[in-house]
């Protein structure tokens, strides 16, 4: 079996096979490439200003290649990338949800996202 990768879209697997009776198969087929799966966890989730969240995007997954870039928002004009990252979040005299998103990128250029919320409460 010969497996040559094109770039970016689908794995064409040329084969040859030949059967117990002798007779002699061949052909190829194209295999899709399938999406990466963004997932992350965040701890805490919530709390009073200043907040340190820690984020592990550690369980995001790409069954048919490699993870190349983790590239997290955290929803207040700051950005971090990495599977683990830290953030501090802050606010003034307002409770504020922060809407965090997570893009990966795999090796054939696609992307998948996943988001979370944080929540961070003003200091009374």
């Amino acid at each position: 079996m010969k497996i040559e990768h094109e770039p970016r879209w689908r794995w064409l697997i040329t084969f040859l096979m030949i059967g117990t009776v002798g007779a002699l198969l061949a052909g190829c087929f194209y295999v899709a490439n399938r999406p990466p799966m963004a997932s992350f966890t965040v701890t805490p989730m919530s709390g009073p200003t200043p907040l340190n969240a820690h984020f592990d995007a550690s369980a995001s997954t790409d069954v048919d290649g490699t993870i190349v870039t983790y590239a997290w928002n955290f929803g207040d004009t700051q950005s971090a990338s990495g599977v683990l990252a830290d953030h501090v979040f802050t606010v003034q005299s307002e409770s504020k949800v922060f809407t965090v998103i997570l893009t990966i990128s795999d090796d054939d250029g696609v992307t998948d996202q996943a988001t979370a919320n944080v929540a961070v409460s003003s200091v009374p």
